[in-house]
């Protein structure tokens, strides 16, 4: 039975850089070259199985040692940018500046399996077992964050994918780095260590072998070729890959409630519940008119191109007229067990779009008065409907407590028709009364 090694990628991506590439030159390894995969399985031998010895897992390596077939799943090359900071490397006599780095990788569906085959190799039973312990502690292959899943494949398994395997003659052959048999696990090229070397220079705890020479030793000694290593030329997959899109989310309910957190130096009191209302129901606005201007014209600064109004937020039209039924937003500024104000919630029966909940995610503070005045950090620490929260807000009672202070229409009448008892003022439904107006303040 072949030996098949079946690799999986849950994140999604495979970050490696080819030998002899530099980072910055935005090419990836693809496919993963077998000297890596080797000095992985090295590693993870010497990291989590040190009861097994040289001599088993050499003997396991070196039937791995020759050029395998690729079936290569679908796949797409891509890259971020990041401006890494140089410190005293920098050319700036400060010691400041940044350098522009390149995080060249491979993308690949979670599930989508990348087999690499070696046909004519038989391990045998005890050889598939060792090397079925080495595959199921490797957690990730080249880079740190290239999280990986390995597993020995079964002969049941289907190997799928685009074909990529060793050709003698192709016009434009893909070199991949290999492991050369015959001098992989040598070591007439490994630097000698004895009593007198320092044990800064010395090597980490590994085989004598030249699969495992580190880069500053071969970059120092000057090798015109890595000692143990061959490159071999690989024909290119028969069809280009592209990695699928992902599938659209069907929409579910709309959230209903957003809850925030109020933080700062002095939390207002509840005196000013219909001051700290007002005032989130405009930043709320603001930053909904920010996103939608940068997105259209490219700048979120005043004076505005454009004005654009969210409907469930301002509780108006498009036309600035206000609604007639009661779906649009509602500001709860609440207070805890003290007198101060520590949360808004805003509630919709119409629901939150995801442009109203990108602009409550982008709300980050809350000016009282003015520029200059108290400004109050604001953080989103809920989403969802009523039923997710527990909170006597949300619930229901047959005695109501104002939680805010509230200023009656005029004074209670102990005989008529509207005297105290017959009839009362209307208030939203929860188990607190936070009063709140149609229209957006509370």
């Amino acid at each position: 039975m072949p030996v098949v090694i079946r690799l999986t990628f849950p994140g999604g991506r495979f970050h490696a850089t080819p030998w002899g590439r530099h980072v910055n030159e935005g090419v990836p390894e693809w496919p993963p070259s077998p000297w890596r995969l080797l000095r992985a399985l090295v590693a993870v031998w010497k990291r989590t199985c040190p009861d097994l010895t040289q001599e088993e897992v050499q003997g396991v390596l070196m039937k791995l040692a020759s050029p395998p077939t690729f079936h290569l799943p679908r796949h797409a090359v891509a890259h971020t940018r990041h401006y890494m900071p140089l410190n005293t490397k920098s050319p700036v006599e400060s010691g400041g500046g940044t350098t522009l780095v390149f995080d060249t990788f491979v993308s690949v569906a979670r599930h989508d399996p990348l087999f690499i085959q070696w046909a004519g190799v038989e391990l045998g039973d005890e050889g598939e077992t060792l090397l079925r312990r080495l595959l199921n502690n490797l957690t990730s292959f080249g880079r740190a964050e290239g999280w990986v899943e390995a597993e020995l494949a079964s002969s049941a398994d289907p190997l799928t994918g685009s074909v990529c395997a060793p050709v003698k003659s192709d016009p434009n052959p893909m070199p991949v780095f290999c492991a050369d048999p015959a001098t992989a696990f040598g070591d007439e090229h490994f630097p000698k260590v004895d009593r007198k070397t320092k044990t800064e220079d010395r090597l980490f705890d590994s085989p004598r072998w030249h699969l495992c020479l580190d880069t500053e030793t071969i970059h120092k000694k000057r090798w015109p070729t890595v000692p143990g290593s061959q490159w071999v030329n690989y024909g290119r997959p028969e069809q280009p890959a592209a990695a699928p899109r992902k599938p659209a989310r069907a929409e579910g309910p709309r959230p209903t409630v957003a809850r925030f957190l109020l933080d700062g130096p002095v939390l207002p009191s509840v005196t000013e519940t219909v001051i700290v209302a007002e005032r989130f129901r405009i930043a709320a606005m603001g930053q909904y008119q920010r996103i939608h201007h940068r997105q259209k014209y490219g700048t979120a600064d005043k004076p505005y191109q454009e004005l654009f109004r969210s409907q469930v937020l301002s509780g108006k039209d498009a036309e600035g007229k206000f609604h007639r039924h009661h779906g649009h937003a509602f500001y709860l500024p609440t207070a805890g067990t003290g007198r101060h104000l520590t949360h808004v919630t805003v509630i919709a029966a119409d629901g939150f779009g995801p442009a109203e909940i990108a602009a409550f995610n982008g709300l980050r503070s809350l000016k009282m008065n003015g520029e200059e005045g108290l400004k109050l950090r604001v953080q989103l620490i809920g989403l969802g409907r009523a039923a997710d929260f527990n909170d006597p807000l949300f619930g229901t009672s047959t005695v109501w407590e104002s939680a805010t202070p509230f200023v009656v229409h005029r004074y209670f009448k102990r005989r008529g028709a509207a005297r105290s008892g017959t009839s009362s003022p209307t208030v939203p439904t929860g188990g607190r009364n936070s009063s709140a107006s149609p229209h957006g303040s509370a």
